[in-house]
């Protein structure tokens, strides 16, 4: 009997002990099978583009670009036999079509504390294969890198490295035929890219007031004259590509605006921005004086811009008044000038030089009343004072001192991606001989978003 209870007492010792060590073998199979959620990559590649189509009917020649009616040819052509009617096209392409990539990475746990992120885009406005300009070469064209940033973001403070949109004249209308090329290019809107530094505040808010302030230092794509008269300045050789990048200074640009947003929609937003460069000219040689001689040349540029969005009224404008800021959409008589004497043309002795001013602005109208189909109408023009050019190698018969542009058009979206257009643009110029030209080009477009 005594045998049985100290038994019968061990096994009741030894229960709670059996239990505890079966709850641990329950508890430790339970976590093993657990499996631990995957992580996300803390990368994000995000592709967007477009497919574009475009068939043109130009009913005049306009010089050196085939899909845009910026620059019609002076009447009668320099150089030439024909009149100035002679000409135009139809021609259908597709080297619009747009590529791009946005890459985000957050590294706010890591060392620098900051959401980095980059984008890359291309096009195939490059030119043509092998530089022909033959109807069988022009539908080969080359590959073009439009944009590739990289954006290191704290909050409203971002830092972006890169190629990118110039922020002068940044405004672009609204457009399915004239996008690679904006509309009103040559007409007041100075436009392109660059490589570049940037410092950007911007405070984006769904509702409510949106601001920002943006500097940059960027290469300076400047529209280099190679000739003055007989004289040549700035040879484009290899090492050299342009008098902007013989300053050896970049070129200098800022923005500032406010606006007022509802719904994440620009209600109203107003920009005021303004540019700085600088220009080196060598002079090889100049009767009378030293040869190799370095002329230098400042220009600058400021400007407003402004859009509106009154119930599906759509206003965009843009004005600007600048000396000597030689970037792209620029007019030949609007980069430098250099006084000349003498027949042929010889520099005056000391080298004058100096930007001639240059005032341009241009406006659009979109009335979008049903999502379905909205219509534009706009215009846009650029001159400079022919008093600024005269007793210069500007002062040729040919020389463009004023063009404008006015544009009409329809587009359709079928959904949220699909767009069909139909616009309608003329250009017409003036040049210091007197000559006058004008040429028109309609658009039928199609255009698939993603």
């Amino acid at each position: 009997m005594q045998r049985t209870l100290t038994l019968l007492t061990a096994v009741l010792a030894l229960a709670p002990a059996a239990s505890l060590a079966q709850e641990l073998v329950v508890e430790k199979s339970t976590t093993v099978v657990v499996k631990e959620a995957p992580k996300p990559s803390p990368i994000t590649f995000t592709p967007y583009g477009f497919i574009m189509l475009n068939a043109l009917f130009n009913d005049a020649p306009f010089a050196g670009n085939k899909t845009y009616p910026g620059f019609p040819l002076p009447c009668p052509a320099a150089g030439a036999s024909s009149g100035c009617n002679q000409g135009g096209l139809f021609l259908m392409n597709a080297n619009q079509t747009r590529l791009g990539m946005r890459i985000g990475f957050d590294d706010t746990a890591g060392w620098t504390m900051a959401k980095l992120s980059g984008l890359v885009e291309v096009d195939f406005g490059g030119g043509i294969a092998g530089g022909s300009t033959s109807s069988a070469n022009f539908y080969s064209p080359v590959v073009r890198l439009r944009k590739a940033y990289m954006d290191a973001n704290w909050g409203i403070f971002t830092v972006r490295a890169g190629q990118d949109d110039r922020i002068v004249s940044p405004l672009r209308p609204t457009s399915l035929a004239w996008i690679q090329q904006p509309l009103f290019q040559y007409a007041g809107l100075l436009h392109g890219r660059a490589p570049q530094l940037a410092l950007r505040l911007v405070s984006e808010t769904k509702d409510g007031v949106a601001w920002s302030v943006i500097a940059e230092a960027l290469n300076p794509q400047d529209v280099t004259i190679t000739t003055a008269g007989t004289t040549s300045v700035s040879p484009g050789t290899a090492v050299d590509f342009g008098a902007g990048n013989r300053s050896r200074m970049p070129n200098f640009e800022g923005r500032v605006s406010a606006g007022y947003r509802v719904g994440g929609i620009k209600l109203v937003d107003l920009g005021i921005w303004g540019g700085l460069m600088k220009q080196r000219y060598v002079v090889p040689s100049v009767a009378g004086g030293p040869t190799d001689t370095d002329v230098d040349v400042t220009g600058n540029i400021f400007g407003a811009d402004l859009t509106l969005n009154l119930w599906f009224v759509n206003v965009l404008g843009s004005i600007y008044q600048s000396k000597g800021y030689s970037v792209p959409g620029t007019l030949p008589a609007q980069t430098v000038a250099f006084k000349v004497a003498g027949s042929p043309l010889a520099l005056v002795v000391p080298v004058n030089a100096y930007g001639p001013k240059a005032t341009g602005g241009w406006f659009q109208v979109n009335v979008r009343p049903i999502d379905a189909v909205g219509v534009y109408g706009g215009w846009g023009g650029t001159q400079t004072p022919y008093s600024d050019i005269a007793g210069t190698q500007l002062s040729a018969l040919d020389t463009r001192v004023q063009n404008y542009t006015w544009a009409i058009g329809a587009v359709a979206y079928a959904g949220k991606n699909w767009r069909f257009g139909a616009e309608y643009a003329v250009t017409r110029s003036w040049f210091y001989g007197g000559q006058f030209a004008s040429g028109g080009q309609l658009a039928i477009s199609s255009q698939l978003v993603f």
